[in-house]
């Protein structure tokens, strides 16, 4: 889904452009094509690529598997500062897509100095988790049901890229996420789709093939789902202007849609460096605990 596509184009574009021996066979077998390109596509949408940091890696101190019961597949969480109990408030990490848990490691200890409760995990097939296929909505319901099994309620989620669109549907669906924060978010949930096709080749009639195949997986139409601003809910929208994954202006246009939500651009950390920069990071620990 989404922004993994300009990492592995060129590897599609090799498996489905095969020269003149591949034309000659589509003559021959034009549904089977076709039906070898859906599935090439449906698996870009829905498989995502494993990312497992290896256990050598350092984390913070005092991280405790978190047992996720009630869900399949298995949830890979972990939970830190347990030992101060649910007076201590728990703030969320939600990675984005081709994400794990240490994505999100650098707002962990900012967070437990700042006398918080930390949750993270890695969602259905990422990192450690089982699975092999993942949707929004699949992130969606996970982040429930971690946030449940942490001990929620939550006072905030910070989520990044496709998590944070897997958040906001949640919140829609009526999850309290306390404070939300919003970091670089995927707002056109067609985008993915779209990228896909122009990744395939696929005509009009085909990125509507490749829609219904998507629609299968999500059961329901891709279409009928929009993000849009919730009035009960604080929000801080944190985007880069020079991302080049996803466009600062849908999230713009999420902000005029939210009354609650404020935003905070921020220049030359494109994507993924507003994970590591500690300007982001101390404004995103401030707002999701209060603390602005």
């Amino acid at each position: 889904m989404a922004y993994f596509l300009s990492q592995n184009s060129t590897n599609v574009r090799k498996e489905t452009d095969g020269g003149w021996l591949d034309g000659l066979a589509g003559l021959f077998h034009p549904w089977s094509r076709q039906g070898q390109v859906l599935a090439e596509g449906r698996h870009m949408y829905l498989a995502p690529e494993r990312t497992v940091t290896p256990p050598a890696l350092p984390e913070p101190l005092g991280g405790l598997v978190l047992a996720v019961p009630g869900f399949s597949p298995h949830l890979a969480a972990r939970l830190w500062g347990a030992q101060r109990g649910d007076a201590a408030p728990l703030v969320m990490l939600v990675h984005g897509w081709e994400g794990q848990i240490h994505d999100m490691l650098p707002f962990v200890q900012p967070l437990l100095d700042a006398g918080a409760r930390v949750v993270a995990f890695d969602a259905p097939a990422h990192g450690r988790s089982s699975g092999d296929e993942a949707t929004l909505l699949d992130m969606a319901a996970a982040i429930r049901v971690v946030a449940a099994a942490a001990g929620g309620p939550v006072a905030g989620v910070i989520a990044h890229g496709v998590g944070a669109a897997a958040l906001t549907l949640a919140i829609q669906d009526g999850f309290d996420a306390g404070r939300a924060v919003l970091l670089a978010p995927l707002v056109d949930l067609t985008l993915p789709l779209r990228q896909i096709a122009h990744v395939l080749r696929l005509g009009p009639d085909g990125e509507h093939a490749l829609g219904r195949e998507v629609d299968r997986a999500l059961g329901r139409p891709l279409a009928t789902l929009h993000l849009q601003g919730h009035a009960d809910t604080r929000a801080l929208l944190i985007h880069s202007v020079d991302d080049r994954i996803m466009p600062v202006a849908d999230g713009l246009l999420l902000a005029a849609s939210w009354p609650g939500l404020s935003t905070h651009l921020v220049q030359g950390l494109g994507h993924r460096r507003l994970l590591s920069d500690a300007t982001v990071i101390d404004r995103a620990v401030g707002f999701a605990l209060r603390a602005e």
